[in-house]
C-alpha cells in the first residue's frame, strides 16, 4: 500500500511537471526562461510530496494534489529601480498568530506592470539566517488575494548584491508556509504593498 501511495505521488508530480512544461512552451519568446520556470516547478511540487522536507502537516500530507500555479506570462517579469532608504529605523512587522518579527524597510521598487506604474516597499529582515546576509523580502497581495491566491498575501526574494537595478519576477510569486501548516509564522505584507491589480502569475491557494 505505502509503496503504491509513493508511486501514484512520483507519478502526480511528473504529471504537475508536464503540464508546467506545457505551459511554458506555449510561448517561446524566451524558452530557456520558460524552461528554467517548468524545471522550478517540479522542483517545488517534489519537495511538496517529499515527506522529510515537506511543508505540509501530516493530515494534508495525504490529500493535497501539488502545487497550482497560473501560466507563465513574461509581461509579469519587470524591471525595477530600487530607491534605497537612508534609514536604519526598525518597526515590528506583523506576522500571522499574532506574532511581530523586526525588519527594516529597505528600499521602495518601482516598476511598470501591465501598462501602469507601480510602488511597493522591499524589506530586510533584522535578525538573520546564516547564508542570508543579502536576502530581502517583497511581500505583496494583489485583487487576486483572498480567492485565487492566498490571503495573506504572496512573496518574492530579492537578492542584495544585485544592486538597484534587479528584476521582479511574479512568475515566481510563492505562498507562505503558514498556507499550509500552522506551525509556521508568515510576515503580513504592510498594506502600502497591495497591488490594485489582478496579478495572474506564480502560485495559486488551491490546495
Amino acid at each position: 500500500m505505502q509503496k503504491a501511495l509513493r508511486y501514484n505521488r512520483k507519478l502526480l508530480a511528473v504529471s504537475f511537471w508536464l503540464l508546467a512544461f506545457g505551459a511554458c512552451i506555449e510561448n517561446t519568446e524566451d524558452p530557456a526562461y520558460r524552461q528554467e520556470l517548468a524545471s522550478e516547478r517540479m522542483a517545488i511540487n517534489e519537495q511538496f510530496f517529499n515527506p522529510k522536507e515537506s511543508p505540509l502537516d501530516s493530515l494534508l500530507f495525504y490529500t493535497f494534489k501539488g502545487v497550482k500555479f497560473f501560466p507563465i506570462q513574461e509581461q509579469y517579469r519587470v524591471k525595477a529601480k530600487l530607491s534605497i532608504l537612508k534609514t536604519d529605523s526598525v518597526f515590528e512587522l506583523p506576522h500571522s498568530h499574532n506574532a511581530t518579527k523586526p525588519y527594516k524597510q529597505y528600499a521602495v521598487a518601482s516598476f511598470e506592470l501591465l501598462g501602469k506604474n507601480y510602488e511597493l516597499f522591499v524589506l530586510e529582515q533584522v535578525v538573520k539566517k546564516p547564508g542570508a546576509e543579502n536576502y530581502l523580502l517583497l511581500p505583496f497581495t494583489d485583487a487576486t488575494s483572498g480567492s485565487e491566491t492566498y490571503g495573506g498575501g504572496r512573496y518574492i526574494d530579492l537578492d542584495k548584491s544585485a544592486g538597484t537595478e534587479v528584476t521582479i519576477d511574479f512568475n515566481k510569486a510563492y505562498n507562505p508556509y503558514c498556507l499550509y501548516n500552522s506551525k509556521y509564522t508568515c510576515p503580513i505584507p504592510p498594506k502600502e504593498n497591495r497591488l490594485p491589480i489582478r496579478v495572474e502569475a506564480g502560485m495559486k491557494a488551491e490546495l
